[in-house]
């Protein structure tokens, strides 16, 4: 047996069943329904028509346990172990999948042209799709402030800069993507960051996956994809290593957006929601709501906090030079990650830590 409980069986049909079907199969189903009333109706002037009725419905439900429960699992027991070989990862072909998904979709990749502007689009409306059917959608990308992209650019032979510049036009695509979704579907969708190299990409819908493996001098996507079941062996492997990062990794906002808190000493205190940069291990915010306040205040009283750094305490605040080569950096900087610009950027220094 595969470990199903009647329950959860019963759960899976019901699944199936309210899976939106192509108009043709609606077509043939109507058709059938409609033979079916007909040959009752036609039929009901014979004798003993109940009891003959009673007799044929309660053989074919019968038939219908015998399938559900006793022939499918061991047609799909049999599916689980079959391996197909997809020459290299078809976008368009994915997407469709997704649209039809009802439970779960999973994405784990250093970056994907699937999020590029050739497919996105016809990916968001999947996902729309699926989140509306209340799937799961869960997208895991590297870091790109990581090392592990230092990494994958030498293997691809390729400069880090142009693995973090395609990894960031992803997470700004979906980052567009999840403010135009509803508060309803919103929340099915989670798009998070690893700092370790997966080894595997993996592609999921429902009970099946594309897998495939991160390849020296070649794109993932471009290599041979493995399309298996979730609960094979190889399905189970990848789903646990995805499982794995996706608990050590980081919500994408705490990549595009930094929450910071700045004290007066004299007048209270106001949050804030920036945009950052690091340049050189430096820290480096930006936002025309800070600066304002921050030229209303003495910049002696000020201090700044965020629970989202690593050093606990009191920040100190140093505005940049706007006629600095510094700030010219830094305008580079924030444009490739925002492709925004900005026209002011103040530096957080963190508390000196105090040894004996």
């Amino acid at each position: 047996m595969d470990g199903r409980s009647p329950i959860s069986r019963m759960r899976w049909l019901a699944r199936t069943l309210r899976t939106p079907r192509r108009p043709q199969s609606l077509t043939v189903l109507i058709l059938l329904a409609a033979v079916a009333a007909l040959l009752l109706w036609r039929s009901k002037g014979m004798d003993n028509y109940g009891e003959n009725l009673t007799l044929n419905l309660g053989t074919d439900i019968v038939g219908v346990v015998v399938t559900v429960f006793v022939i499918g699992p061991l047609i799909s027991r049999a599916q689980e172990g079959r391996v197909r070989e997809h020459t290299r990862l078809d976008y368009e072909w994915f997407s469709a999948q997704v649209f039809r998904s009802t439970s779960n979709v999973k994405v784990l990749d250093t970056f994907s042209n699937l999020f590029g502007p050739q497919f996105s689009e016809r990916l968001f409306r999947g996902i729309k799709s699926a989140t509306a059917h209340g799937a799961r959608v869960q997208i895991l990308l590297l870091d790109p402030d990581s090392l592990a992209v230092i990494l994958r650019g030498r293997e691809l032979g390729e400069q880090s800069a142009d693995i973090r510049r395609d990894i960031m036009r992803n997470l700004r695509t979906l980052d567009r993507f999840a403010r135009r979704l509803d508060e309803g579907s919103r929340q099915f969708l989670e798009v998070r960051l690893c700092s370790t190299s997966p080894g595997v990409t993996l592609y999921r819908w429902d009970d099946r996956s594309l897998v495939s493996f991160l390849t020296v001098g070649r794109l993932s996507g471009e290599g041979v994809q493995l399309e298996v079941a979730v609960r094979s062996p190889l399905g189970a492997f990848v789903e646990q290593r995805f499982d794995e990062l996706w608990q050590q990794s980081k919500p994408m906002e705490r990549f595009t957006h930094l929450p910071v808190t700045l004290v007066d000493a004299t007048d209270g205190r106001r949050d804030f929601t920036c945009r950052f940069v690091y340049v050189d291990d430096c820290l480096y915010i930006a936002g025309h709501d800070l600066v304002s306040y921050m030229a209303r205040h003495r910049l002696d009283q000020l201090s700044a906090f965020s629970e989202d750094l690593g050093t606990p305490g009191a920040y100190e605040l140093v505005v940049i030079d706007d006629e600095s080569e510094l700030h010219t950096l830094l305008m580079q900087h924030f444009a490739e990650k925002y492709d925004a610009s900005a026209a002011a950027f103040v530096e957080l220094r963190p508390p000196v830590l105090v040894t004996e």
